[in-house]
């Protein structure tokens, strides 16, 4: 008598059943999960045209068009050295890259519109994946062409109580931000975006850190009100001057050590409870009254300086123009 081991043919059909079932709804999850995801893009006139797939999807950027990365610094660690090997990008391809990022996600938000979790449309699903996963492709790229300029930006901002690492991290997510907001189209280098939104972010992780840092006397901006008025200088408003204080704070480790004294105590800042006369200063370190003016001058001069260079405007100008 022979046993047959294999499956008869209703076990079959309803093993197929129920593998069609669970296909069916891992596809409806997918929709799901679709429909839920942000697909943020920049859109263009180009993307509606007949032929916009084969123009703008038909080639891809020529590696050779690429400008070679510079060396990275001697003293640069290893990990760090890494992010700065990604060749640089040229405006043709930055444009292209850009360009072919946004329209793939245009894509994927045209096909998802048609998407039903009740009656999935398999093919269009893929699609728009696939078009996402393209998309994201393109930006990786785009990051890691410009991480050696987040690098160069932030080390600028580093303090003791600010570390690289975290202001790296925090870079990092501004550019990436930058990356997805960049409008191709309006004819500036990427660089130029990136730069003012990496430095203004990390300016303001910095006065963050300086407020919570920093021991403010209750009181000190009356005093600081006053003893700029004796000085010579226009009034300003309290929500002026406590700017002003913030960003001084946030820039003066960057000065020279007298420098740095001057201004900590002409606008009471960390340990120095109140404002200071120049003739105090004068008495204290043993030079003129002038000589303490002159470097207060610079030193503000300086400041004005870091800010241009950060893009954060120019906060030294409600001292009066010192």
């Amino acid at each position: 008598m022979t046993v047959s081991s294999g499956w008869c043919p209703n076990q079959l059909r309803g093993s197929a059943r129920r593998a069609a079932v669970a296909n069916e709804e891992q596809l409806r999850e997918r929709v799901l999960r679709l429909l839920r995801q942000e697909i943020d893009f920049l859109p263009h006139g180009s993307f509606r045209e007949p032929d916009a797939e084969r123009e703008i999807l038909g080639h891809e950027a020529s590696a050779g068009e690429c400008e070679p990365a510079h060396d990275s610094p001697r003293d640069m660690p290893a990990h760090l050295a890494r992010l700065c090997d990604a060749e640089l990008l040229t405006a043709a391809e930055e444009v292209d890259l850009f360009r072919r990022m946004n329209y793939l996600k245009f894509r994927a938000n045209s096909l998802r519109c048609r998407l039903d979790p009740r009656q999935v449309d398999e093919p269009s699903l893929v699609a728009a994946e696939q078009y996402l996963a393209q998309a994201r492709q393109i930006r990786d790229r785009l990051v890691r062409a410009n991480m050696r300029l987040v690098i160069s930006i932030v080390k600028k901002f580093v303090t003791p109580q600010q570390s690289f690492d975290e202001l790296l991290s925090e870079g990092s997510m501004s550019l990436l931000q930058a990356v997805e907001k960049f409008d191709f189209s309006r004819g500036f280098r990427f660089s130029t975006y990136a730069y003012r939104a990496v430095a203004r972010n990390a300016f303001r992780k910095l006065t963050e850190r300086q407020k919570e840092m920093a021991r403010y006397v209750t009181g000190a901006d009356e005093s600081i009100f006053r003893s700029v008025c004796d000085e010579g200088r226009s009034p300003v408003d309290d929500r002026t001057r406590q700017r002003f204080r913030q960003w001084l704070a946030a820039y003066v480790h960057r000065l020279d050590r007298r420098e740095r004294f001057i201004i900590r105590c002409r606008y009471a800042l960390g340990a120095h409870r109140t404002p200071r006369t120049f003739q105090d200063l004068a008495d204290k370190l043993g030079i003129s009254k002038e000589r303490v003016r002159q470097l207060e001058q610079r030193a503000v001069a300086k400041l004005r300086g870091m800010a241009a260079e950060a893009g954060v405007g120019d906060p030294a100008a409600v001292a009066g123009g010192s």
